[in-house]
């Protein structure tokens, strides 16, 4: 009798409600992002601070669906989305030290955004609260966001050796500097994991990202098929850390998770399901499908028969213990007579670079 007495009362408000919360996603280590069924106004927040340790934000709305969201964020803060009474969603913002946030109103969209604060002086004139990130980015440049660029393999591991007999180490580093150049000049700040022929192992080149603070990791690779399979197998793809749903990518996932077998058994024998079901993963399919629509466009304006290989879920041992949107591109088949030609040279990098500078700018736009 309560859960129907529930259902009546919920469907109730449902009818009465016009303001509906139809999504929540998280960005990076310090956005969140509410995206109404209408547009919205800064009257239609409340805002309420209890002492410098919790905040809450208060809308008059329902939240689709009818369930608490609850999501962690770098320096231990947490963010509690919920129906707090038939009529008001309650968003509340808990941290271990004094939090400072900004919202922002783009139409149907609130935009959550917060930092650390300095500790407060205890004089009653210290009222300035300390800027946000995006605030401090802003203030730079307006793309002034962390890309984190790991071109895959090196050193001691090869990676695929392609039919022109270059390792995929090399070309992949290759795309990586002139894509750390090519976003460099539309204003991000950029790390590569590695600059040179050297091996960084995977638990590393994510240790890197976080410590960083990227907004975003993107891992370069070059594909290659079993020597049972065909040598026709041509595509671009773009992954996101899952586990795996066909044989297509389990093999995959296989020829890239090669290289460290102490990083592989950390992240199992750690808590890799949780990641998995990481809000992280609905911020890096977005990630996966602007990228990947980026590369096409731009190959296919030079080049014929570019293949979509599409976008596509993983268990990538590089991508696990990002703690920010990552994902994982396969530039084509190092196996692949056309491909493997194309990728080794300087002008398909260039073309690839951009594509992907492309997909970085669409994202950005879309989710920050």
């Amino acid at each position: 009798m309560r859960f129907i007495a529930c259902l009546i009362l919920f469907g109730a408000f449902l009818v009465a409600s016009n303001l509906k919360v139809m999504q929540v996603v998280p960005f990076g280590a310090s956005s969140l992002k509410l995206v109404f069924n209408q547009k919205i106004q800064q009257k239609d927040l409340k805002e309420k601070k209890i002492g410098g340790f919790k905040s809450f934000l208060e809308v008059e709305a329902a939240l689709i669906p009818f369930a608490k969201k609850k999501y962690d964020f770098s320096n231990q803060v947490q963010i509690i989305v919920a129906q707090n009474t038939p009529k008001i969603i309650r968003i509340v913002i808990v941290g271990n030290k004094n939090i400072s946030y900004k919202t922002k109103i783009v139409e149907k969209t609130l935009y959550i955004s917060f930092v650390d604060e300095i500790p407060l002086l205890q004089e009653k004139s210290a009222t300035k609260t300390m800027p946000t990130i995006l605030e401090k980015k802003n203030q730079l440049n307006k793309k002034a966001y962390r890309v984190v660029i790991d071109p895959g393999h090196g050193g001691k591991d090869c990676g695929a050796m392609g039919v022109t007999k270059i390792c995929e180490k090399v070309i992949v580093l290759s795309v990586g500097k002139i894509l750390e150049q090519e976003l460099k000049k539309r204003g991000y700040v950029v790390f590569m994991t590695r600059n040179s022929d050297v091996y960084v192992d995977l638990k590393k080149r994510t240790e890197m990202a976080n410590a960083k603070n990227a907004d975003l990791f993107i891992s370069i690779h070059a594909n290659s098929v079993a020597k049972t399979s065909s040598p026709d197998s041509q595509g671009v793809e773009t992954y996101f850390l899952s586990t795996a749903r066909s044989e297509r990518a389990k093999g995959v996932a296989e020829q890239e998770n090669k290289g460290d077998v102490e990083t592989m058994n950390y992240f199992s024998k750690l808590s890799f399901l949780n990641t998995l079901n990481s809000h992280r993963l609905i911020a890096s399919n977005k990630l996966a499908i602007d990228i990947q629509i980026g590369i096409l466009r731009e190959l296919r304006k030079k080049y014929d028969g570019v293949v979509d290989g599409g976008v596509r879920e993983g268990p990538f041992w590089v991508l696990a213990g990002a703690l920010m949107p990552s994902i994982l591109i396969e530039i084509g088949y190092n196996s692949s007579q056309i491909e493997a030609r194309r990728i080794s040279d300087k002008e398909y990098q260039n073309a690839l670079a951009v594509g992907i500078a492309n997909g970085v700018d669409s994202f950005i736009a879309k989710n920050f």
